[in-house]
């Protein structure tokens, strides 16, 4: 009985883990002159997460998308990665949260567990995908967080309060803050995929 309980949990924890973050490609697609790849988010916010929004923090979230020429020895990239950042925040109102990007449109993100959150990322030129090759977008999609109050409580910790500090201290508070900004995110988590196969006639059809 306790052997048949133990498993369950371990079983319960391997789901919970699973449902922390997932992204999907749905479409890959030149409906214009561009090649958009249509991605879907599942579980953006994680329970480890839940409490910064509940604080009224936020959360990064970063998104990139590679177009990919599968060939038989080396697959190539298509274009340069295309990078798109948001933003997790507490909407105005009530508990609502919501997805904004960098030119301030927002998405609302639905609070039960499992919803879709649908992104569109702009990928290249249709010029470079030829009819008869076969292409694959990657993707790798980022939650984190770069609390300030956790940057300043590990600052002070090392080398003491600003108020405190002297110069070289101030110093090692400056240097130390940078290196957390610059490794990109205090605390992180990461999906990745890959989509199907798909031949260059049916993305610029």
């Amino acid at each position: 009985m306790l052997r048949r309980a133990a498993i369950l949990t371990i079983l319960l924890l391997f789901a919970a883990h699973a449902r922390a973050l997932d992204v999907r490609v749905t479409d890959v697609r030149a409906a214009s002159a561009i090649v958009q790849a249509s991605i879907e988010l599942r579980d953006l916010i994680p329970d480890r997460f839940r409490q910064v929004i509940d604080d009224g923090g936020v959360l990064h979230v970063r998104l990139q998308t590679e177009l990919w020429e599968s060939r038989p020895v080396w697959d190539r990239l298509v274009y340069p990665a295309m990078i798109r950042m948001f933003r997790l925040v507490r909407a105005a109102t009530g508990r609502d949260v919501t997805l904004v990007d960098a030119d301030g449109v927002s998405v609302p993100v639905p609070g039960r567990a499992g919803a879709d959150i649908p992104v569109v990322v702009d990928i290249g030129d249709r010029a470079r995908v030829t009819a008869d090759s076969r292409y694959y977008v990657h993707v790798i999609a980022t939650v984190g967080t770069l609390a300030e109050r956790e940057v300043d409580e590990a600052g002070d910790a090392v080398f003491g309060r600003a108020t405190e500090a002297n110069g070289l201290g101030s110093l090692g508070r400056l240097v130390f803050r940078t290196a957390l900004q610059v490794s990109g995110y205090l605390q992180s988590i990461s999906a990745e995929t890959k989509s199907r196969r798909i031949l260059g006639r049916d993305i610029i059809h």
